[in-house]
């Protein structure tokens, strides 16, 4: 069974127009492209308020279940924007329902709205929420108080708690994305299962450590594609460092659908492959062992999230 992690859902009222824009403006300085360029881009390779083109790429791919995370984005900069989060969770519920047992819907919440830890229970009982998702580029730092409420019930709950850790696009901040910062939560919260989105990424060895410490924090690999991309042989001694230190089976599979969904040499069903084939091939002659692999790509997800 293939677990994919760390998925989303874009739409013209899945995500705000500034969030859209903002990586509109990333794509075009990036590519050279025009922004009217990137934005057009975006909207029809990534928008998919049904979920069909996710489920389509998992087929492709081989992937039988993928989480799906609704970001909060409605204290950004301090404003909101102008989809309510209850019709945004609802449209969510309403793709993950049109595919059930393929999709399951992690909910987020900014822990800094007054309602957050109402709006979650809500979520659990309306919507079937399975997890939470906290987005600290918003401007929220995991270790703040306001996250400390949200953790008290999802302890309570039994929801596991993924955040995003690593450098995020601009105007997003970055500073708050530190795996460090989830150490103190993880200390006072044993019961509860945090996930470190992205393992680090540029902070991988601070997010492997944190998981070596903690045996009830655990690392996904969403958005690693970029390391391949950059170098093979980098990316698979990096993974080798992150798996070896965090623990074997501590590590979960996760694309950051549907961010790579068109780059031809990582796009789902390539991606899938590549880790597949590495305790065969892996570049560099880095070492894996099937089990390692079979754990990454799915097993210690069901085991550990209870999917």
């Amino acid at each position: 069974m293939i677990i994919d992690a760390h998925t989303h859902l874009y739409g013209h009222e899945m995500a705000p127009r500034y969030w859209v824009e903002a990586m509109a403006t990333y794509g075009s300085r990036v590519s050279g492209q025009s922004q009217e360029y990137v934005r057009g881009r975006i909207e029809s390779d990534w928008f998919d308020e049904s979920g069909d083109l996710l489920v389509h790429d998992m087929d492709e791919a081989g992937i039988d279940t993928s989480i799906v995370f609704v970001l909060d984005f409605g204290l950004y900069a301090g404003t909101d924007d102008d989809v309510s989060l209850a019709r945004r969770y609802a449209l969510f519920h309403q793709a993950v329902q049109r595919h059930p047992g393929r999709l399951v819907l992690f909910g987020g919440v900014d822990p800094r709205r007054p309602d957050g830890v109402r709006f979650i229970r809500r979520a659990v009982r309306e919507w079937g929420i399975k997890g939470v998702k906290i987005w600290p580029p918003a401007g929220v730092f995991p270790n703040d108080a306001a996250c400390f409420r949200l953790y008290e019930a999802c302890a309570e709950l039994g929801l596991p708690v993924v955040i995003h850790t690593g450098q995020e696009i601009a105007p997003m901040r970055s500073e708050c994305c530190r795996p460090i910062l989830i150490d103190q939560p993880a200390n006072d919260f044993p019961e509860v299962t945090f996930v470190l989105a992205h393992a680090g990424m540029a902070w991988w060895q601070e997010a492997a450590d944190i998981a070596w410490h903690h045996p009830n924090v655990y690392l996904d690999i969403a958005y690693w594609q970029v390391k391949y991309l950059r170098n093979p042989e980098h990316f698979a001694s990096e993974l080798r460092a992150l798996m070896s230190t965090a623990g074997k089976r501590r590590v979960f599979f996760g694309s950051d659908w549907p961010a790579m969904r068109k780059v031809g040499r990582v796009k789902p069903d390539t991606w899938v492959q590549i880790l597949k084939s590495l305790p065969e091939r892996a570049p560099g002659g880095v070492r894996f062992e099937a089990s390692e692999i079979e754990s990454l790509m799915g097993k210690a997800a069901a085991d550990v999230l209870q999917l």
